[in-house]
């Protein structure tokens, strides 16, 4: 069973950590952004097994995507954790009655939510409001630690986690919303860690990027055309 950190201000969760898969292969995939049916093919391909492998997402689940309802039947599986992505944040914090909450359904592809009945949306929410901040997963290469978008220069991943946990917003902010590594192209590593797997980053090629020991993994596969890709990656390819 994972481990779970939570901040006693606002009973979030703050960091799942998982032991090694003793019995199969661990995975992780980009943001899903609502493609799960890319995701149920993409798995398929790889040939996942749900009996021993488990298969961890960097967050945005939602949005953008064809069926960003079918989340909580995600979420339900057994072998399948997530991180909070900024857009989850967004379904929990925003009303559609305000601005900032029409922006969301107009322009981030929230439109979806619109369509949920009561008992769902609640559902929902309540499965999001459990996602931790961020992951720490033990392998036979070394720890990999994921979370939704950066962590800030010159940071250790230990001095991370602690700052989240005590609640400081700008490191919340950047966990979540940040895109300065992979703009900025600095590429100091992540001490304290050996990966760090983040997403939240389509970049115009729509490839992987890595900075230093940081992998950036979101690939677009929201954007539904012939170059859309869903990454998925064995835990043992970030270590190659």
């Amino acid at each position: 069973m994972p481990l779970v950190h939570s901040n006693p201000q606002n009973n979030l969760s703050i960091l799942r950590t998982f032991s090694i898969n003793q019995h199969g292969r661990d995975y992780v995939v980009g943001d899903i952004h609502g493609c799960f049916d890319l995701l149920d093919s993409t798995l398929k391909r790889i040939h996942f097994n749900p009996n021993s492998d488990r298969l961890f997402a960097v967050g945005d689940l939602i949005d953008r995507g064809p069926v960003s309802e079918r989340v909580l039947d995600w979420l339900r599986q057994p072998w399948f954790y997530s991180c909070l992505g900024n857009h989850e944040e967004m379904m929990l914090n925003l009303s559609p009655n305000s601005k900032e909450g029409m922006k969301w359904y107009q322009n981030y592809g929230g439109d979806w939510w619109l369509g949920q009945p009561a008992d769902k949306r609640a559902e929902i929410r309540a499965a999001f409001a459990q996602l931790p901040l961020a992951i720490e997963l033990e392998t036979h290469h070394g720890r990999i630690g994921l979370v939704h978008a950066d962590i800030p220069k010159g940071m250790s991943w230990p001095a991370f986690i602690r700052l989240l946990e005590m609640g400081d917003m700008d490191t919340r902010k950047i966990a979540l919303w940040s895109r300065s590594r992979i703009k900025r192209f600095f590429s100091s590593p992540v001490k304290g860690i050996e990966r760090v797997v983040c997403g939240h980053s389509v970049t115009p090629n729509r490839k992987i990027v890595t900075k230093a020991n940081v992998w950036f993994i979101e690939t677009g596969a929201f954007l539904q055309d012939e170059a859309a890709k869903l990454t998925v990656l064995c835990t043992d390819e970030l270590f190659q």
